[in-house]
C-alpha cells in the first residue's frame, strides 16, 4: 500500500511537471501495457472531452513461493483479467485522468508442497509418508472492481500513460489436500482443515492487489 501511494504522488507531481495535454475528442488509440497484473493491450475512446472508456485484457504466470507454518509451497500465481474502465480528467487541459472499473478475474495461485522431514500440519506432527504431497489452490472472486489514477500524454500520434490503482479481487477461498497414507485419516483430515485456515489467512493480504502499469500505444 505505501508503493501505491508514493506511485500516486509520483504521477500527480508529473502532471505538473510535464506538458498539459488538450483533452477535446481524440481519435481512438491502442497500446501495449505492462503492470502488476500482467502483460496485455489496452484500447481507449474519449466519448466526451473529459470522459474516456477502455477496454483491458491482461495476464502473466509467475513463480509463486511462500512459507507457510515452516512449510514451503512452490507453484504459479496465475493472473489473467479482462475488463473496461471509466476515466475522467478533472483539469482542464490536464494528463491526470481518474479511473473507476470492473473486471472479470481469472486470478488463481497453484502450488504444493513435499515435506522431507516430520512436519506440523494443523499443530500436529506427520511423517513425510503420512502426508504426502500437499496441493494448494486459491481461487478469488469471479468479479473485481477496480479504482486508479493515472496520467496520459500524447505527441501525435504516440501516447503513453502512467496509472496506479487497486484491484479489489477479495479474500481468496483455498482448497488443500494430500495424497499420503494418512489422506483418509480422520484425525488427519482435522489437521489438514487446520492447515488451510491458515493458508487463507495468510494469503488474505492479496485480496487487495496494487496495481501499477505503463502503457504506450498509438492513435489512429
Amino acid at each position: 500500500m505505501r508503493t501505491l501511494l508514493l506511485t500516486s504522488a509520483a504521477l500527480a507531481a508529473s502532471a505538473v511537471l510535464l506538458p498539459a495535454t488538450a483533452h477535446a475528442i481524440e481519435d481512438p488509440y491502442i497500446a501495449a501495457r505492462a503492470s502488476t497484473l500482467g502483460l496485455g493491450v489496452e484500447g481507449g475512446v474519449k466519448v466526451a472531452p473529459f470522459f474516456r472508456v477502455r477496454g483491458i485484457v491482461q495476464g502473466l504466470n509467475v513463480d509463486y513461493d511462500d512459507e507457510i507454518d515452516d512449510i514451503q509451497y512452490n507453484g504459479k500465481f496465475k493472473l489473467g483479467s479482462a475488463g473496461v474502465t471509466a476515466d475522467f480528467f478533472p483539469f482542464n487541459e490536464g494528463p491526470v485522468f481518474v479511473s473507476a472499473g470492473i473486471f472479470s478475474n481469472g486470478n488463481k495461485i497453484d502450488a504444493s508442497a513435499r515435506p522431507t522431514g516430520n512436519t506440523e500440519i494443523g499443530g500436529v506432527t506427520y511423517t513425510p509418508d503420512q502426508i504426502g504431497t500437499l496441493t494448494a489452490k486459491a481461487r478469488y472472486k469471479s468479479t473485481a472492481p477496480y479504482l486508479g489514477v493515472g496520467a496520459e500524454w500524447s505527441l501525435y500520434p504516440a501516447v503513453i500513460s502512467l496509472e496506479a490503482g487497486a484491484f479489489l479481487q477479495g479474500e481468496p477461498k483455498v482448497t488443500l489436500t494430500s495424497d499420503g497414507s494418512f489422506s483418509s485419516n480422520p484425525a488427519y483430515q482435522q489437521s489438514l482443515e487446520n492447515e488451510r485456515r491458515s493458508i487463507e489467512e495468510d494469503l488474505d493480504k492479496t485480496k487487495t492487489w496494487p496495481v501499477v502499469s505503463l502503457a504506450v500505444g498509438i492513435r489512429f
